[in-house]
């Protein structure tokens, strides 16, 4: 038996050279920019690199957006109220301008907007979210599988597959992105790019020997997975 587990990551276009053994995994979106995201870009208001950068990070942030919470009760005379909650989530596109302006979200955004005012600043903002996956983020999917490879092809497949549906029936994202039967299906439907979407594994082929039976990682990898659900709750996990 091995003193420490193996630890190793793949993009979603190299899955197949993941290992065919029993382990556990977590899918991640990582954070893409360049120079020419946060380089100057003059205009006739200023930097227009600050509003770009902006949508940038509005667009990462929405991948880990949470779902609207259905909502249901009964009220007197069997009257049945229902609903849904939605999150007032921060870095939404503001639908209305006088309502955001007054909540501390605003101010929030506001402090964000200084952090962007100057290259440097953008450059460095880009630097720390590109490092922080997967050492400060939750990961949008926690699994276990009896063969890494086959589990992570088959996300790929799923992924690509409703990728390439989507593209030609947009109006079912929404859908997919509640209801969708698989992790590919629910990324694909946020419309993370696949170059985006990495895999950290947890390789336990080392651990089998004549006291722990695959049988027995398999047992240990899926109590982890329950443990883990609960302690991070990732994104696009089975609710």
């Amino acid at each position: 038996m091995t003193d420490a587990l193996s630890l190793i990551n793949f993009s979603m276009r190299d899955v197949d050279q993941a290992p065919e053994s029993p382990g556990l995994y977590a899918w991640y979106v990582s954070f893409r920019a360049g120079p020419h995201d946060w380089k100057i870009k003059p205009g006739p208001n200023g930097d227009q690199a600050i509003e770009g950068f902006l949508n940038l990070l509005r667009k990462y942030a929405g991948y880990y957006e949470p779902l609207p919470i259905g909502l249901a009760g009964r009220g007197a005379y069997g009257a049945k109220w229902q609903g849904s909650l939605e999150l007032d989530y921060p870095l939404r596109e503001p639908q209305d301008e006088t309502r955001v302006n007054e909540d501390d979200a605003a101010k929030r955004l506001d402090i964000l907007m200084d952090s962007l005012d100057t290259e440097d600043r953008r450059r460095i903002m880009a630097t720390i979210l590109q490092r922080s996956a997967p050492v400060f983020s939750a990961p949008l999917y926690i699994g276990v599988a009896e063969n890494l490879r086959q589990r992570l092809s088959q996300h790929r497949r799923d992924y690509t597959k409703s990728y390439d549906w989507l593209r030609d029936h947009p109006e079912d994202a929404e859908e997919v992105k509640a209801r969708g039967k698989s992790f590919g299906a629910r990324a694909a439907a946020r419309n993370i790019a696949m170059e985006h979407l990495e895999a950290w594994v947890i390789d336990l082929a080392d651990e089998e020997n004549d006291e722990v039976t695959k049988k027995h990682l398999r047992n240990t990898a899926e109590s982890a997975e329950w443990l883990l659900h609960r302690l991070y709750s990732p994104i696009l996990g089975r609710q």
